[in-house]
């Protein structure tokens, strides 16, 4: 397994209740940010709160990578902590902060990759991963900046 750790800073011109309304609509992430496929809330509770469980597929280099997260805490226009089990195996943490009534959003993303190609090209191909994941993120910052 290769291990990957992310940490993307991003900064809104909004406080963090508005950028929480976005991120907790979770259903819609597929419709606004370019490279996630399928974003799928499993459980009856359609809110991200701990226990929730996510299908998620995001658009990789190598193909599609398949994984499922469980929200293990959840402080709404504050931080959301979720386990991703599948292609990717880790933890993202989002974390909001307020800032003179704006927001600092910082998110890290600790994972390893499960899957047999991506283990075996990756040490070879990491920075190209990174670079990609980077892309993703990327996008989806404007994305969510433009919603606002």
């Amino acid at each position: 397994m290769i291990k990957y750790f992310f940490k993307t800073v991003w900064h809104f011109d909004a406080p963090p209740e508005k950028v929480w309304e976005l991120i907790k609509d979770a259903r819609s992430m597929p419709e606004w940010w370019p490279g996630v496929k399928r974003f799928e809330i499993l459980s009856k509770e359609r809110d991200l709160r701990p226990g929730c469980l996510i299908q998620a597929s995001v658009k990789g280099l190598t193909g599609d990578l398949n994984f499922e997260l469980e929200v293990s805490k959840a402080v709404p226009c504050h931080e959301i902590v979720m386990l991703s089990r599948g292609d990717l195996m880790g933890q993202g943490v989002w974390t909001l902060t307020p800032d003179n009534g704006k927001t600092i959003s910082t998110y890290i993303w600790e994972v390893t990759t499960t899957g047999k190609l991506m283990n075996a090209i990756g040490s070879v191909c990491k920075p190209v991963f990174i670079w990609n994941h980077n892309r993703v993120m990327t996008a989806g910052f404007k994305a969510l900046e433009k919603r606002l």
